[in-house]
């Protein structure tokens, strides 16, 4: 058939396979490998291409991945590298394809687990999104524990009424709340228009809260609002203890340490006051004369009648006898005792005793006196220059004491001349000075004005005589005509018992609003507004004495007033001199002083307690002992 029975069969090839292969020519078929398309291969190595597949679904989960359909060299179809479900292990992926993250990992059901940052995964609370808790454990995984966990606090009771108060921050620190920090709490209420007790009422008069106490006579007052300042109103304050059978002084004892003279035929003693009723005088009352050496009949005369009392016994040194020998001693010395009848008896040897400066031989070493000792005063001896002396017996009689140092008046030379344990004290340079105490008398000083007048009494007294003056300023003065502060001693600069009297007279009668900045002011003042005509050759003083806050009707500050205060233009002042200035206030004024008192906290005292002993300590302590 030749070539067309080939042909024959090359078209009989579609239909039989046979007759192909039956076909001399043995050119081979080529096989066509199709596009690449997705694919998976399943456990029995079937390739999957269709999408319907749950196996080729799978695939597209997690970390699978679907393959590629290839043909290998010889035309064959195979799934290049698909990547297949693995055994699920904690590194925040999808190994084993189920569609869940790390299944099986998270122990507390908490969604996160160890590899995601769950730093307990057995604690369900604790994790990465969880809210850190005051509990000492890191709640929110972040390697810190109890961090910026806070809380409101109050100690105050619930249903208090707010006023002034405050709530507070606590923050916690291993699990416990730290103490409540920037709470505001009641404080005792104050003239300012604002509810500092916190209990719902402003500027209330607040009942029995001042005053000194409720003991015997005294009273508690009540603290009222007027103005800017409280005052306490209706208090009874303690006075001197006297003989009325009343608690004066309100300690809780009545007429106690209360005494005066009293006096019989036989002297003089104390009684005492009890229940208003003077008693028990411990003058002696007299007796019979008795033979005893005491005035028993308080007549003027002792044992008059009597020579000596029986069994009396009493030294002697004239015809004493040695009761061996019966020989007169002319030494040492005697006993005699008095008889029966009133008598003194014969004087017997007792013994030798020490010389004596006696024009006696008191040893028996056959010498009269001439014995040597020390003299002076050995309070001071051995203290600062002070030396003790020596003197000489002679003749019953001591000689004049040699070589001792006495005291002296304390001079500028680094010695301790006065023997006193100082040296160069009390030379202040200040030989004379005006001192002016600025008192304020408003209604707020009640419990305090008492003690300041008995301190400043008391410390003036030491001046009695002196070359030093003093004066007294009280504020607030008057408003019309204006007029800061009054001077109450005239002339303004009185010696020291003048000034008691006056000082005796202060009380507590001024109003409010005290201008305590002003008084400064004007005291300091070179042109001298007050007229206080300080002296040319005295160094100024200036004591100034409240318990308000610094106030002021002229707008002034420390600024206005320091200047003066630190450059003095008064007095005997010289370029470079400041004025003496010291306060006595309020712990929470000592601020408002500072510039004023040249930065030294000695110049400042609290005037609480009330205390006149306290007071006076403080003036005496004003004048610095210095030497130049």
């Amino acid at each position: 058939m030749g070539a067309r029975g080939c042909l024959t069969k090359t078209f009989l090839v579609l239909i039989a396979v046979a007759t192909v292969m039956g076909c001399e020519d043995n050119t081979s078929l080529t096989k066509i490998c199709p596009q690449p398309i997705p694919c998976t291969v399943d456990s029995n190595g079937t390739i999957i291409t269709s999408n319907h597949s749950e196996l080729y679904q799978k695939y597209q989960t997690g970390e699978c991945q679907l393959g590629e359909l290839r043909c290998d060299k010889d035309g064959d179809e195979y799934c290049h590298a698909p990547v297949g479900p693995v055994a699920e292990t904690c590194d925040l992926k999808d190994n084993d394809c189920n569609g869940i993250v790390d299944n099986g990992f998270d122990k507390d059901n908490d969604g996160f687990a160890s590899c995601n940052g769950d730093c307990d995964d057995f604690d369900p609370w604790i994790h990465p999104a969880s809210p850190e808790r005051c509990n000492n454990l890191d709640d929110n995984c972040n390697d810190q524990i109890d961090e910026n966990v806070y809380k409101h606090c109050s100690s105050l009771p619930p249903g208090t009424p707010l006023g002034e108060c405050r709530a507070g921050t606590s923050s916690c620190t291993m699990g416990r709340w730290n103490s409540c920090q920037g709470e505001v709490l009641p404080v005792p209420e104050i003239c300012d228009g604002k509810d500092n007790d916190c209990n719902g009422l402003i500027d209330e008069r607040q009942y029995n809260v001042c005053g000194a106490t409720n003991v015997g006579v005294c009273e508690l007052g009540d603290r009222v609002c007027t103005g800017n300042e409280q005052v306490c109103v209706e208090a009874i304050y303690p006075s001197g203890e006297v003989c009325d059978a009343a608690d004066n002084d309100c300690d809780g004892l009545v007429d106690e340490g209360i005494y005066q003279p009293c006096s019989s035929a036989c002297g003089t003693g104390i009684e005492t006051c009890a229940a208003g009723l003077w008693v028990n005088c411990t003058a002696e009352e007299p007796v019979a004369e008795l033979c005893d050496g005491i005035d028993n009949d308080c007549d003027g005369d002792v044992d008059e009648g009597c020579e000596c009392v029986d069994g009396q016994v009493a030294t002697c040194r004239n015809n004493i006898i040695d009761r061996t020998t019966g020989a007169i001693v002319n030494c040492g010395l005697g006993i005699t005792m008095c008889d029966i009848n009133g008598m003194w008896g014969p004087c017997y040897f007792f013994g030798a005793g020490p010389e004596m400066c006696n024009n006696w031989d008191d040893d028996c070493d056959g010498q009269v006196d001439g014995q040597t000792t020390t003299c002076g005063n050995p309070n001071t001896a051995g203290i600062g220059v002070c030396r003790l002396g020596d003197k000489t017996c002679t003749a019953g009689h001591w000689g004049a004491c040699q070589g001792e140092v006495v005291p002296q008046a304390e001079i500028c030379d680094h010695l301790d001349n006065d023997c006193d344990g100082d040296v160069d004290e009390g030379l202040n340079p200040h030989a004379k000075v005006d001192m002016i105490f600025a008192i304020d008398i408003s209604g707020s000083m009640c419990g305090n004005i008492n003690a300041l007048v008995q301190g400043i009494g008391a410390y003036i007294t030491d001046f009695a005589g002196t070359d030093h003056r003093f004066g007294i300023v009280t504020f607030p003065g008057t408003l019309t005509p204006r007029n800061p502060g009054i001077v109450r001693t005239l002339p303004p600069l009185l010696p020291a018992a003048h000034f008691q009297n006056v000082l005796s007279q202060i009380t507590c009668n001024g109003g409010g609003w005290e201008p305590s900045y002003d008084v400064a002011h004007m005291l300091s003042n070179p042109s001298d507004p007050f007229n206080i005509g300080w002296r040319s050759d005295a160094y100024p003083y200036i004591i100034i004495i409240g318990d308000e806050n610094a106030q002021t009707w002229s707008g002034l500050t420390q600024a206005d007033i320091a200047p003066q205060m630190s450059s003095c233009g008064i007095g005997g002042c010289v370029p470079g001199d400041a004025i003496e200035i010291y306060v006595i206030g309020s712990s929470f004024a000592m601020s408002q002083w500072d510039q004023i008192t040249y930065h030294d906290p000695m110049r400042f005292i609290n005037i609480s307690p009330a205390d006149p002993q306290r007071y006076t300590q403080f003036f005496r302590n004003i004048f610095q002992n210095i030497c130049i």
